[in-house]
């Protein structure tokens, strides 16, 4: 995330180019923050730093957040957590442009540092752009574009650089810090719900919430350098310098939830008739713990055969897990009633109880499922329910 998802931009002028470039007095370093976008990859904001020299006639943007897209192992290595991101430099009118384009804002920071301080902060930047440094594997809360942007100021800076955590909500957790930009995208906010795994909901430090570009924005926004006991301000104040749009909101934020209750229902509808019946629709159960089997496999394969480390341990892994697959070819076979009967009373006992600890359960499972879950209790007891009724010699199996 937090890429500007364009392919690596063109270098105003070489690194060999640059050595011993000097900035002149009128020169200034600049924090940009980019206000979320409407596609999933720029929802969660944006930034970048903006060196500007008139006399120099230089205009740049250093922006960790891109990718190349000619790698030939790009689509293996981003589902992987394999992908390096890539520190480019672009002329400002151009990465201005991508925004205008997208409809985005666009606010700027000054920073009150010395000449000398700028000097050194250029330096820096120029040699992490070196084709040695350029490149680094990106972590999704710990190293991304705005967490590399802060490590070099604190780190390129000479004077202590002095936060006031008091002016953000301390005490969320990385997944609680994610919630509010997926607001209106429902079925995306499920779907990160569920991928992410017990990693996200650490608690995440002061420190920590500059993962995310507009809190790194507010945090520098009340940061100040402390030199001898002196305290200054970091930067004079944040101004906007592109106009944006704001983005659309979502037709029905609750659809997944309302999704999965007429699921319910309808499960319950359908469960009622064949036990009315003695008719069992097995298509039924094929489709739903096949899905939720299906789910399963994405969660094995995020957590265990990707470098993604905020998709291990997930628990969602307790009733979506890829044992419904397997049992789903078993369904409808008179010869496996035996092998049903202990699978669905297990499958039975586990979801009840993960029911009524949802709630108390280290990782904040999303409640949008609740009701598919429920549907997934109502099915289990059905098939338990024909077994125990001893009236499985009369069930006439449908195969619709």
């Amino acid at each position: 995330m937090f890429a500007t998802l364009i392919a690596l931009s063109a270098v105003p002028v070489s690194i060999g180019q640059t050595h011993g470039f000097r900035l002149s007095n009128q020169a200034r370093i600049t924090m940009l923050t980019c206000s979320p976008g409407d596609e999933l990859y720029s929802v969660f904001g944006h930034s970048a730093i903006r060196v500007t020299d008139p006399v120099r006639e230089l205009d740049w943007v250093f922006n960790y957040g891109t990718f190349d897209f000619s790698d030939p192992n790009f689509y293996t290595n981003f589902v992987r957590g394999r992908l390096n991101y890539i520190l480019s430099v672009s002329e400002y009118r151009y990465f201005e442009q991508e925004y205008r384009r997208e409809g985005r804002y666009i606010w700027e920071q000054d920073l009150n540092i010395t000449q000398q301080e700028k000097q050194y902060l250029f330096d820096s930047l120029l040699i992490n752009y070196q084709p040695e440094n350029r490149y680094y594997l990106y972590d999704f809360f710990y190293d991304n574009c705005a967490t590399r942007i802060r490590d070099i100021f604190v780190e390129a800076i000479d004077r202590e650089i002095v936060f006031d955590y008091d002016v953000i909500d301390k005490g969320q957790s990385f997944r609680e810090l994610l919630m509010p930009y997926l607001t209106e995208k429902p079925w995306a906010r499920l779907g990160i719900n569920l991928a992410l795994g017990l990693p996200s909901d650490k608690t995440a430090t002061p420190w920590d919430y500059m993962f995310l570009p507009d809190h790194m924005m507010e945090l520098f926004e009340h940061a100040r350098f402390r030199q001898n006991g002196n305290l200054s301000d970091f930067t004079p104040g944040s101004r906007l310098i592109l106009e944006g749009e704001e983005l659309p909101r979502a037709f029905l934020r609750h659809a997944p939830l309302w999704v999965f209750i007429i699921v319910l229902l309808g499960t319950i509808i359908l469960s009622h008739f064949n036990l009315q019946s003695k008719k069992f629709t097995w298509w039924f159960d094929r489709v739903l713990f096949g899905a939720a089997g299906l789910l399963g496999l994405l969660i094995v394969f995020l957590w265990f055969f990707t470098d993604h480390q905020v998709t291990a341990w997930n628990l969602n892994i307790l009733w979506a897990h890829p044992l419904h697959l397997f049992i789903v070819f078993f369904l409808s076979a008179k010869k496996n009633f035996r092998l049903l009967n202990y699978y669905f009373m297990a499958n039975l006992v586990l979801l009840i109880l993960l029911i009524f600890s949802w709630p108390l359960l280290p990782q904040a499972l999303p409640w949008a499922v609740m009701p598919l879950v429920m549907a997934m209790v109502v099915r289990s007891a059905v098939i338990l329910r024909m077994f125990k009724s001893d009236i499985l010699g009369a069930i006439k199996f449908s195969r619709k």
